[in-house]
């Protein structure tokens, strides 16, 4: 382990403390400090790849005792199960390394990353989708949006009923998705951050060589064998676990256009009209990277696609 000088760890208390500023825009409510804590999780993913895991851990328990002294318990354990546990999941893999044969040293995968990731907020998606069903919480939500949209317009109210009522059950996995998202988009914006100051303790991972392990396959078997077939709260479960372990297959066929770019001269113009599209037309271009994600084991892209 690296020792720290006292600047070193006068960045680490400054980072805990600036997440848990960061982080009181949900609390307040103000649009611009709400889209400001979003990102949240960066200073603490930076603690992480700069410093290592001991500094992260330090650095965490700061931010937990400023948001409980400034927003309550509840808004500390929310923050810590949240935002902070899966950026311990990934800090805490990430860092893994071991030296090959060539006395080169060998990173955890970031396939791997991404699918213990999942995993966690899949133990997030259930849980929050069994809460939801328990003491009257799924029609007390129904009514509030509902009584929402009647103070707009009370003809929207007996119009979106139906709408309403289905959303509410997927806002779970909506939560989950969204929650997945941002802890990887700050991931990356960290990681990027440390690497143009040169402090990355990791090299910044290639999204070519990324590639999940089987396991969510089989995951996405079985559940999708309990949403088909199951009732009730076991089904609804399913359903949003379903929908939150698409967000793995995304990433699987994202480096697949990744690594068909690299045939381009032109490859960083090609990504940016790709992602560019897929930020216009939405779902019509997720929707074939989801398909190729998926199925990639049994099309084995990537290769195919190397070869030309």
């Amino acid at each position: 382990m690296t020792t720290l000088s006292s600047k070193d760890w006068h960045q680490v208390l400054a980072r805990g403390v600036l997440t848990a500023l960061l982080f009181q825009g949900f609390i307040t409510g103000n649009p611009l400090w709400v889209a400001a804590a979003l990102f949240h999780q960066i200073p603490l993913f930076s603690v992480g790849l700069q410093y290592g895991l001991r500094p992260f851990l330090i650095s965490s328990v700061i931010t937990s005792c400023c948001i409980a002294l400034l927003g309550g318990v509840k808004s500390a354990l929310f923050q810590s199960l949240f935002f902070l546990g899966p950026c311990l999941v990934l800090i805490s893999l990430a860092l893994r390394h071991r030296q090959t044969s060539n006395k080169e040293i060998e990173w955890y995968p970031t396939g791997r990353l991404v699918a213990y990731l999942i995993a966690y907020i899949l133990g997030l998606t259930a849980f929050l989708t069994i809460t939801l069903f328990v003491n009257g919480n799924l029609q007390t939500l129904q009514q509030t949006l509902l009584e929402g949209l009647g103070k707009l317009n009370p003809e929207l109210e007996t119009l979106y009923r139906p709408f309403i009522a289905q959303l509410v059950m997927l806002l779970p996995a909506l939560f989950a998705s969204f929650l997945f998202l941002f802890t990887v988009i700050n991931g990356i914006l960290a990681q990027n951050i440390l690497q143009k100051l040169s402090g990355n303790l990791r090299p910044a991972p290639s999204m070519i060589r990324f590639e999940l392990p089987w396991w969510p396959w089989w995951t996405f078997a079985g559940i999708g064998i309990l949403a088909f077939f199951g009732r009730g709260i076991t089904s609804q479960v399913s359903i949003n676990m379903v929908v939150v372990l698409l967000n793995a297959f995304i990433l699987e066929g994202l480096a697949i256009v990744h690594s068909y770019s690299t045939k381009y001269k032109q490859r960083n113009l090609f990504l940016w009209i790709f992602y560019t599209l897929m930020v216009v037309f939405g779902w019509l271009a997720l929707l074939p990277v989801l398909i190729v994600g998926i199925f990639e084991p049994w099309l084995n892209l990537k290769e195919r696609l190397s070869k030309i």
